[in-house]
């Protein structure tokens, strides 16, 4: 069978291509729209000191997603952690931006190019993962649903933005799949990579153990294993541990150049501090309900408080839904780092982008929408939403 011939792969692409050339022309009516002031303001625009893209094609194509952390890394590609803050990015993606960049001739152009193609390519890699995870997980029918649920959720542009979002949930849902189906070096790799693109990746430990556990040492079969079996399956164990060795590496590596750590990079660039998980659910309620100051008057505010409650519930029935306990844990561990950060100033921040990563949900909803009345809702409501937030993003408002 040919690779177009492969559903998986037919779905994917053309599904990628349309929303591909879609949000391209989107971006350049969007800015039609509401276009630009001239003048640099590096508070409500911060580009970073870097060269705006606003001439030719590079203007057209690349310009519109010059925008909030992608500034960042293309910062991290050029000049390191020069700049303290930008010391919470961890370093795969930044790196793979400068390494390629460079092939292309170095310019921040060229940089901008490549962190689209990393992206967009994890992307289409993603799309095709999900479908055939589904696939697994419950049944074909329902996998060009969670496809089309996953690349429409109303934020689902970052997929595709110069952003972290794509890469971190290929590596991370890969890492599980690997270890589900008894490839835990691949497991194991993946989850560390997953770990250097984004900080939650350390939390894939908790699924890996668990299949480790349930395929090599669960219902007493550690009392009955020949000694034999410790020396053949000590790798699988070592590789269960290399998702928090990526975190561990990246801190030493900080720790070594002279960084603070990272708890007080948070409270003072990023205005938040670890404490009881939920806390900012309470702090987002006495903002809608009874008029506190934090995030105040923004509509996105609402949006991920749904979208915490969406999480809530999804995550509790993935445990008893899914045959295997690993795909619960996932989104259960996920969902309870998320949750740690607290913040006066900005409670749930870019909550509704990291939903992105509980592949999880979105099958579920998939399996909500045999119903057509629910399937309505949530296709038109991702549609509205989708089409609003991708616009503001380009014009410089902020989403997640």
């Amino acid at each position: 069978m040919s690779c177009w011939q492969d559903p998986s792969i037919k779905t994917a692409v053309l599904l990628f291509l349309i929303l591909r050339i879609f949000l391209s022309v989107w971006a350049v009516v969007a800015l039609r729209i509401n276009p630009l002031p001239e003048t640099p303001d590096e508070v409500l625009r911060p580009y970073l000191d870097q060269p705006i893209l606003d001439d030719g094609i590079s203007g057209l194509l690349l310009g519109p997603w010059q925008r909030f952390d992608t500034m960042r890394y293309t910062r991290i590609a050029t000049q390191g952690y020069a700049f303290e803050e930008d010391s919470v990015f961890p370093p795969l993606y930044p790196l793979g931006i400068w390494v390629i960049g460079e092939l292309f001739g170095g310019s921040h152009t060229a940089y901008m190019l490549v962190a689209i193609l990393i992206s967009n390519a994890a992307c289409l890699g993603l799309f095709i993962i999900v479908y055939r995870l589904t696939t697994d997980m419950l049944d074909e029918s329902l996998a060009q649903r969670t496809l089309v649920y996953l690349a429409l959720f109303p934020v689902g542009f970052f997929l595709m933005a110069p952003y972290t979002e794509s890469l971190f949930i290929l590596l991370a849902v890969s890492a599980v799949w690997a270890a589900r189906k008894d490839k835990f070096v691949w497991a194991g790799v993946l989850g560390l990579l997953a770990s250097l693109t984004r900080l939650t990746g350390w939390v894939l430990v908790v699924p890996l153990a668990y299949e480790f556990w349930d395929r090599y040492l669960g219902y007493g079969r550690w009392k009955i294993e020949p000694s034999s079996w410790y020396r053949r399956n000590i790798t699988a164990l070592i590789m269960v541990f290399l998702p928090p060795l990526g975190l561990v590496l990246f801190m030493l590596y900080r720790w070594a150049i002279g960084l603070p750590s990272l708890p007080t990079i948070y409270a003072e660039y990023w205005y938040q501090t670890t404490g009881f998980p939920g806390a900012d659910i309470l702090t987002a309620l006495n903002t809608m309900f009874l008029s506190g100051p934090a995030r105040a008057g923004e509509f996105t505010l609402w949006f991920d408080f749904l979208v915490v409650l969406l999480l809530i519930g999804t995550t509790i029935h993935a445990f008893f839904r899914f045959n295997r306990l690993s795909w619960g844990l996932y989104s259960g561990m996920l969902l309870l780092f998320i949750l740690l950060p607290t913040s006066e100033v900005k409670p749930l921040y870019s909550f509704s982008r990291y939903t992105l990563a509980f592949v999880p949900t979105f099958i579920l909803l998939a399996e909500y929408g045999r119903n057509p009345i629910i399937h309505r809702i949530i296709l038109y409501t991702s549609l509205a939403l989708y089409l609003y937030f991708s616009g503001q993003f380009v014009v410089w408002g902020w989403v997640a």
